[in-house]
Order: C-alpha cells, then sequence, then structure tokens
C-alpha cells in the first residue's frame, strides 16, 4: 500500500505537514537543551521553577516557530509550485 496515491498528494503533504511534524518533533529536544543551559541563569534571577520554566517554555515556543518557519523555506525550495 502507498502511502501517496500521486506525486502531488506527496508534494502538498511535504509542503505542509512535514514542517509541522519536525517542528513538533524537536520542541522536546529544544526544551531539554534550553531548561539544561537556561534554566539554572533564570532559577538564580527568579528564584521560582515555575517563572523559570514558563520563560524557558516561551523561548521554546519561539525558537520552533523560527525552525518552522526556516523548514518551510527550505521545503519551498524544493517543492516548488512549478513543478
Amino acid at each position: 500500500m502507498k502511502l501517496f496515491p500521486d506525486l502531488d498528494t506527496k508534494k502538498r503533504f511535504m509542503k505542509t505537514g512535514l514542517p509541522f511534524m519536525v517542528g513538533v518533533a524537536w520542541a522536546p529536544i529544544i526544551w531539554m537543551l534550553s531548561i539544561a543551559s537556561l534554566g539554572p541563569a533564570f532559577f538564580s534571577l527568579t528564584g521560582s521553577w515555575p517563572v523559570t520554566q514558563t520563560a524557558i517554555a516561551l523561548i521554546v515556543l519561539l525558537a520552533t516557530y523560527i525552525l518552522l518557519k526556516l523548514f518551510q523555506r527550505i521545503g519551498s525550495r524544493f517543492y516548488s509550485k512549478d513543478e
């Protein structure tokens, strides 16, 4: 059984669905790196883990959004509308 019945469906998925899947997959990795590297510094400034985790969550959302836009831009080069 083929996952994509035709080439156009595959291209549409690669342009829209794949960057979101990559963004979701990378979010926990970005979270772990951010909380390990920036967490102690934010905790020493704020003195509260909930505030630190909220700040890190905002950073992770921003980084994931930027990576998502980057992946979409790169994907549009490979799967352009002209093909």
